[in-house]
């Protein structure tokens, strides 16, 4: 080798750890220099990939020169393959005539050859080809030069593929991220929009996420509730919610169904729904649950208020078939008592006997009105209506029974009360049969006391009956407007009161709850629509 050729090495060598070039240039670049320092007619470089080879390949002569580049083909069954599987450097300067290149499309003749396998960290990278010396033969110098050239290129090729392959792997992880950024922005929106309230506890109670629904209920931000505990967040306990169910899917991965009744602000009750269901990690062990509160108020409404529409159609049925057959005989036994009235003097016992007849007869007679009340639609003339003149007529009509049995009554009207637009003698008799129903709460022995509420806000107004009479059980609570049904002892009311309350309330567009506790008392709050306000 010339001194110009052993510069032009020794340039190489330096210079191959120090090029920033794309790889296909760094081919280029690698196989012109081999070329001309090896004084070689061709020169090639082949590099190894999963899918096959690709192979840059220039030759010249005297007169011209030109670059070759092939992709994908395969060299696995070529003579001199297994040469380049041993990584052994391969020197022939008399070869078999018919020795080809290991692609068969490029047709080659090969006068000598020199091959150096590119490997490093006992990986196989491609091989370098020198083909046809210009001048003389390939020496074992040339052998031993371009072995250690190999070494060089090769280090230097392992981390341009270490690099470009953490490129495209930080390009896909970019790409992932993006995914993962994307997905994780549908799902909070997704979570955030769900019309009810949602949110994720682990094992110690921590809320992992809060929906925007949930979040709104106690006005604050989700970022402020998580992290925190459940109980304490949302519900302002400092233990454990005597009711939870959660603790069941987190510790017994059970999906559990309870509802709730919360008293708003206003007085008014609402109605929840509230499930919980586990989540399991990959080793299907629970690690969270799952809480779905569902505002179920207005279904509930809808519910009982159909409930109730059956119920009072089989009423009329049954009304509309008895009342006349029952009316006929009621009215001959009743007549019949009156004429024997009139003809009994003196005997007071009899007296007394003919007085008990008719008053059962007329009892008789006003349970068969309330039936044909219940049956048929009763016309209302709605008119503007002071709600504070009905009940002072309805306190009067009941105030002989307050004073027999000593029960106290405190009116309480709110101020600026408006008129509004109903049916007065309807809403009376709500109002006396409400009275009615709390004087009869009272046992010898309890404090005898029933106030009445008024007032407005927003556009309703309420009317609020308390008592402290002995109250109704919980499990009757959800019956009491059913037709027949009664809390009463036998033969002291006909089921049929809180019934037409419940209706009367109704066709005035309003509503009529009732909260009780046992040895408490009982509130019935009726809301009525303020609609074509007039002044008061």
């Amino acid at each position: 080798m010339n001194a110009e050729r052993y510069r032009a090495l020794l340039n190489l060598i330096t210079t191959i750890g120090k090029e920033n070039l794309e790889q296909s240039s760094l081919q280029e670049w690698f196989v012109d220099n081999i070329a001309y320092i090896f004084n070689s007619e061709i020169a090639g470089l082949i590099l190894f990939h999963p899918d096959g080879a690709e192979q840059t390949i220039k030759t010249s002569n005297h007169s011209k020169s030109y670059w070759t580049y092939v992709s994908d083909f395969k060299w696995e069954n070529h003579i001199l393959a297994e040469l380049i599987l041993q990584r052994k450097s391969h020197l022939n300067n008399n070869p078999p005539p018919d020795l080809t290149w290991l692609d068969q499309k490029i047709k080659i003749t090969i006068r000598t050859i020199l091959l150096q396998p590119l490997y490093y960290e006992d990986q196989l990278l491609g091989v370098i080809s020198l083909m046809n010396r210009i001048r003389g033969k390939f020496t074992a110098e040339d052998q031993d030069y371009l072995s250690n050239l190999a070494d060089l290129f090769a280090k230097n090729l392992y981390y341009q593929n270490q690099l470009q392959q953490l490129k495209i792997d930080n390009a896909n992880l970019e790409v992932n991220q993006w995914q993962l950024r994307r997905s994780r922005n549908i799902l909070r929106a997704l979570f955030d929009s769900i019309p009810m309230s949602m949110y994720i506890v682990d094992k110690k109670f921590h809320l992992i996420a809060v929906n925007m629904n949930r979040a709104n209920r106690i006005n604050a931000a989700p970022s402020e509730l998580v992290g925190r505990r459940c109980y304490e967040a949302l519900y302002h306990n400092t233990d454990i919610c005597p009711d939870c169910k959660v603790i069941d899917s987190l510790f017994g991965g059970k999906n559990t169904t309870r509802s709730k009744r919360q008293w708003l602000e206003d007085d008014q009750p609402s109605e929840w729904e509230i499930n919980t269901f586990p989540i399991y990690d990959d080793a299907n062990l629970v690690t969270q649950a799952i809480v779905l509160e569902q505002d179920v108020t207005e279904k509930r409404r809808l519910e009982a208020s159909l409930a109730q529409s059956e119920k009072l159609a089989a009423v009329g049925q049954l009304a509309a078939g008895l009342a006349h057959e029952i009316n006929n005989p009621l009215t001959a036994i009743i007549a019949n008592t009156q004429l024997l009235q009139r003809e009994l003097h003196g005997d007071d016992d009899m007296i007394e006997m003919v007085d008990l007849i008719a008053r059962a007869g007329q009892r008789a007679a006003q349970v068969v009105r309330n039936l044909l009340d219940m049956a048929r639609k009763d016309e209302y003339i709605f008119e503007p209506t002071n709600l504070d003149q009905t009940l002072k007529k309805a306190f009067a009509l009941v105030q002989h029974e307050l004073v027999a049995r000593t029960i106290q009554l405190s009116y309480e009207p709110g101020e600026g009360v408006p008129t509004i637009l109903a049916s007065k003698d309807h809403l009376q008799g709500v109002w006396v049969n409400l009275l009615t129903n709390a004087i009869d709460s009272f046992d010898e022995s309890d404090h005898r006391e029933i106030r009445v509420i008024t007032s407005h806000q927003n556009n309703e107004i309420r009317v609020i009956f308390m008592d402290t009479g002995k109250g109704i059980p919980a499990e009757k609570l959800n019956r009491i407007f059913e037709p027949f049904y009664t809390t009463k002892a036998p033969g002291h009311g006909t089921g049929l009161g809180l019934s037409l309350c419940h209706r009367i309330i109704k066709q005035h567009g309003g509503t009529i709850h009732v909260d009780s506790e046992v040895g408490v008392g009982t509130i019935f709050t009726i809301a009525l629509p303020i609609n074509q306000i007039t002044p008061p």
